[in-house]
């Protein structure tokens, strides 16, 4: 009796893992998204408020107000100014929507402080209900 509940757990875990490795292949694009950098002054109070809860560690938020989708991706505390992010590519495929952003930190020669800040970065698109997959 003993052995069959550590069997059936096992098993049930093995088969998980065995049937994530023949999950589909990347999706592909099927059209890119409109996108625009919106600033702190142009957000939803709600949304805006949860920034700032979540900013001081790396975080993904979306944020959908029937007109548009805020899509978000913070960083989390860096040590010095400097840190820019750009949005490599936002696409929608057939079940998500591809959000991709990648941070850069201070160029080299570039003037900086050691002051610790917390980059983030907001686009608004058009609102749409889906995954959403942050790269």
């Amino acid at each position: 009796m003993r052995t069959k509940r550590i069997l059936v757990p096992a098993v049930l875990c093995l088969s998980l893992l065995l049937s994530a490795c023949s999950l589909p292949a990347e999706e592909k694009k099927i059209r890119d998204v409109e996108y625009t950098v919106t600033s702190k002054e142009d957000l939803p109070e709600e949304l805006w408020k949860q920034i700032k809860e979540s900013r001081e560690e790396e975080f993904r938020l979306s944020y959908n107000d029937g007109e548009y989708l805020y899509i978000v991706r913070g960083y989390g505390k860096q040590p010095s100014t400097g840190y820019n992010i750009t949005v490599e590519d936002l696409y929608l495929t057939e079940h998500t929507l591809v959000f991709d952003t990648k941070i850069t930190g201070p160029a080299e020669g570039e003037e900086k402080s050691d002051k610790q800040t917390m980059p983030y970065i907001v686009v608004k698109t058009e609102a749409m209900d889906c995954r959403i997959d942050y790269r």
